[in-house]
């Protein structure tokens, strides 16, 4: 009997116990709300821009020795600028800071170079210029990203239009003057490389400073023979007006980053 009260009365203090301690207040804080990390940013992307900048380089026009030709070879220092657009797409591989790409660009320019030829006596003399009208590039483009800073390297093929135009006044006799009549233009087609670097100022804005060496080429084009003596222009043959255009360009841009691979929020750079 006393075993069996013993028992009972431990069983209704531990409920008992159960019971006070369930009333009493707890000291356990709310529930702490971890937020999800931000997107690591990824250049991955199409993306469309707008470029402006400056250009220095070095025009080479000359006139194969010819019917009429001299064979005269003169170089100018030319410099304007450039504005246009650009589109391209950027991969970012996986788990990497390797960054592959292309881009296209199309600008309008005013880089212009003269040759000034000589004055003999005041009775004789020549002029030309030549003047990239517009010009753009195809390239491909590899980087490596640092987080939101992209270095990168670029190289492909060039084009633009190139005008040349000529004047002379003669000395007498005939054969006075053998310079190109009015102008001469046309399309060249070369090559540019060149170096970056792309800072993404919001996911989907990014601002880049660039340089590219550009070679157009040679474009020739059919001389004519100016003298009073004969009424000309008469054309010269076999003697064809070659012009050489070279250049550097120095300049900004801005684009917009179309990212559908991620959802919009704070840049985090991941090295």
């Amino acid at each position: 009997m006393i075993t069996r009260a013993f028992v009972a009365s431990m069983a209704l203090g531990i409920l008992s116990t159960a019971a006070l301690a369930a009333d009493l207040p707890t000291t356990k804080g709310p529930p702490v709300f971890t937020p999800a990390p931000p997107p690591i940013f990824s250049w991955t992307g199409f993306y469309i821009g707008a470029n402006a900048g400056g250009s220095l380089g070095t025009f080479t026009t000359s006139d194969t020795f010819g019917l009429f030709g001299t064979g005269d070879q003169y170089s100018a220092s030319s410099r304007g600028f450039s504005g246009g657009g650009q589109l391209g797409f950027n991969y970012q591989f996986a788990g990497s800071n390797f960054v592959v790409g292309v881009e296209a660009d199309f600008q309008g320019s005013t880089l212009r170079g003269s040759y000034d030829g000589a004055n003999i006596n005041g009775q004789a003399g020549w002029s030309d210029s030549s003047k990239v009208d517009w010009w753009g590039t195809g390239r491909a483009r590899l980087g490596y990203a640092f987080g939101n800073v992209l270095p990168y390297v670029t190289g492909g093929v060039a084009y633009g239009h190139i005008s040349t135009n000529g004047s002379c006044w003669v000395a007498a006799g005939p054969f006075g003057c053998d310079q190109s009549s009015g102008s001469v233009s046309g399309t060249h087609v070369g090559w540019t490389a060149g170096a970056g670097v792309e800072y993404a100022l919001m996911p989907n804005l990014t601002l880049k400073f660039e340089y590219l060496y550009t070679d157009l080429g040679t474009l020739n084009a059919p001389n004519h023979f100016l003298d009073a003596s004969y009424g000309g222009p008469i054309y010269s043959p076999g003697d064809d007006m070659r012009t050489r255009t070279t250049f550097s360009t120095v300049r900004a841009g801005v684009n917009w980053k179309f990212d559908w691979l991620s959802p919009a929020g704070p840049i985090v750079s991941k090295y």
